[in-house]
């Protein structure tokens, strides 16, 4: 069993049972069905889909028990370490919204087999984009991020007013009485959003479900065939997967892929979150516990196509339930699948997911757009918002729009460019990294000052310079502290040390990704312990001493390289914001 950064996490005191903390039987069981009750609303996703695909009543159902399994799979792969794979922490997933869109085009064209098959090809992209998340910090920065978990929300939040609405049927005599059903079960997942506290603000999703479901049976929304097939389901049954079968569209791998990679950047949100609330002394991201983070939510998703799940994704809302309640056990994820291994022998609980009447699920999906949009600005906004962001976010999202307002122009072009085009989450996506990759050239700043040795104020001049230049480039107060005590700190060594025989010329440059500082200069290197060199043979107190001062050097990049040639000496250090 796998357990992340164990020798350096410290407790945080708020917590009741932490990450390696087993609770009693009693305890874990109501904290599993805690769960249990956040990811449940969600399983509406996979009765949604089956009937688009024209699935029958049986099947649906089907679909719903062995979706469950697959969660309890994922839960268990997330917690509990297998490899590489999973971050240790307790981040179970829920069926996605994520894949909503174009799970439900797959649907329609070719029915389950064709969604089964795309689903595994978004999880094995999204493994990929976990295997390679080192390199595409440059092509995917918060902007891009953020933009394209906007565009995800957008789309997905159309999909529900049309729902809400009832668009597809404007002539229904019943519609104004729908549409208010509709208002109320929104205006319930609203109210306990919003004014909420504690377990039923979280539950908040499930809570309006219930409630849309009153409102439906007390107006006649449901009706007298929607109630037999809730009585026709037995209450104890195995899931059957003999329905299952896969197909593969090539025209689908662009919006599935994208949807792969959304999933992947909200998975790397919330195993960053695990690893806050985990941690009282957590101080930056742990990029390879992300990783296997990662690469676990995207075998989930794969075990779900497999299972004939839509897209399975790391749940934010669990882990706010976590930091609500104050439990993060990893043992929690046991009592988690328990609870969905027995619930999927119930197909009661899929008949009755699969009679929410269109309206109803319509405002659920608006609820989940709109938090989903909104999640989307913040990460765009947790940087300075410059010119190029403005552009980027702008352009690319009049343009994913204008896929909604002039759809005959879209008709009109090549069939080859219908993978690209054919969604708002297409356009978007593809708009806003081409933007990006764009703006990247000329988007490094450089500024340079000498300092002569044995000047006492020249340091003094470094830190004024250095903190002017960070306002203007809009570094946080963090960040910039953390590079001025590295630099200082070096440049003490340097002094102290005599090993400048010339002036030293310090570079500070800037990407708002990375923060660059060269210092060039003739003469001989320092000994940075945080180089992470030890000279050979040394014994064991005297690699604590070597430790040891590192850590009192105060030089803490996030990663530094020296290089000595002909007396020229060059010191690098490098800081991701």
């Amino acid at each position: 069993m796998g357990t992340p950064r164990r020798e350096q996490r410290q407790r945080p005191p708020d917590l009741i049972y932490g990450l390696d903390e087993r609770p009693p039987l009693a305890h874990l069981i109501l904290l599993g069905a805690q769960h249990v009750a956040v990811i449940c609303p969600y399983l509406v996703f996979v009765t949604l889909i089956a009937q688009a695909a024209g699935s029958s009543t049986a099947v649906a159902s089907h679909a719903v028990g062995l979706g469950m399994i697959a969660i309890a799979l994922a839960t268990l792969l997330q917690a509990h370490r297998l490899g590489p794979v999973g971050s240790g922490y307790l981040a179970p997933p829920v069926v996605s919204a994520i894949y909503f869109a174009p799970a439900l085009e797959a649907a329609h064209r070719a029915g389950l087999a064709l969604v089964c098959g795309m689903i595994v090809f978004a999880g094995l992209f999204e493994a990929l984009f976990a295997w390679a998340l080192p390199r595409t910090r440059r092509v995917f920065p918060p902007v891009v991020s953020g933009f394209i978990v906007i565009a995800v929300g957008v789309e997905l939040g159309l999909i529900g007013v049309r729902g809400f609405l009832g668009i597809s049927d404007l002539h229904d005599p019943d519609l104004p009485t729908h549409i208010g059903a509709a208002g109320l079960t929104l205006a319930v997942m609203i109210g306990f959003g919003v004014w909420g506290k504690g377990l039923p603000r979280l539950l908040c999703a499930l809570i309006g479900l219930a409630t849309g479901m009153a409102i439906a049976v007390a107006v006649g929304m449901l009706t007298s065939k929607d109630v037999a097939v809730i009585a026709s389901r037995p209450w104890f049954a195995l899931p059957d997967p003999r329905f299952l079968s896969y197909r593969f569209e090539p025209s689908l791998m662009v919006p599935f892929a994208i949807a792969g990679l959304a999933s992947g950047l909200r998975a790397i949100g919330v195993i960053t979150t695990c690893q806050k609330i985990n941690d009282a002394s957590w101080r930056r991201p742990d990029l390879k516990n992300i990783r296997s983070g990662v690469l676990a939510d995207g075998f989930a998703c794969f075990a779900g196509g497999w299972l004939g799940t839509p897209g399975l994704s790391a749940a934010p809302s669990l882990v706010g339930l976590q930091k609500v309640t104050g439990a993060t056990s990893r043992y929690i994820a046991y009592a988690i699948a328990g609870w969905f291994v027995l619930l999927s022998c119930v197909p009661k609980v899929g008949a009755v997911l699969l009679t929410l009447p269109l309206p109803i699920i319509g405002a659920a999906l608006i609820f989940n757009g709109a938090s989903m949009l909104m999640g989307g600005i913040q990460i765009v906004t947790s940087r300075p918002v410059t010119m190029r962001s403005t552009f980027i976010v702008g352009i690319s999202l009049l343009f994913a729009l204008s896929r909604r307002v002039y759809p005959e122009f879209y008709s009109l072009l090549p069939p080859w460019t219908h993978a690209f085009t054919d969604s708002i989450l297409s356009i978007a996506v593809v708009a806003c990294v081409l933007l990006n990759l764009c703006f990247l050239i000329g988007e490094r700043r450089t500024e340079a000052m000498v300092l002569e040795p044995g000047d006492g104020k020249a340091l003094a001049r470094f830190d004024d310079k250095f903190r002017a230049q960070a306002k203007l480039w809009q570094l946080s107060a963090a960040d910039t502290g953390r590079a001025e005590t590295s630099i200082s700190e070096l440049l003490r060594l340097i002094e102290e040390g005599g090993h400048a025989d010339s002036a030293i010329t310090a570079s500070v440059s800037y990407d708002d990704l990375d923060l660059a500082i060269r210092l060039s200069y003739k003469g001989t290197l320092p000994y940075v312990a945080s180089e992470q060199r030890l000279p050979r043979g040394m014994v064991e107190e005297q690699i604590f001493a070597v430790g040891l001062s590192g850590f009192l050097s105060s030089v803490f990049p996030d990663r530094l390289n020296s290089q000595q040639k002909d007396g020229n000496c060059e010191i690098s250090v490098y800081f991701q914001t």
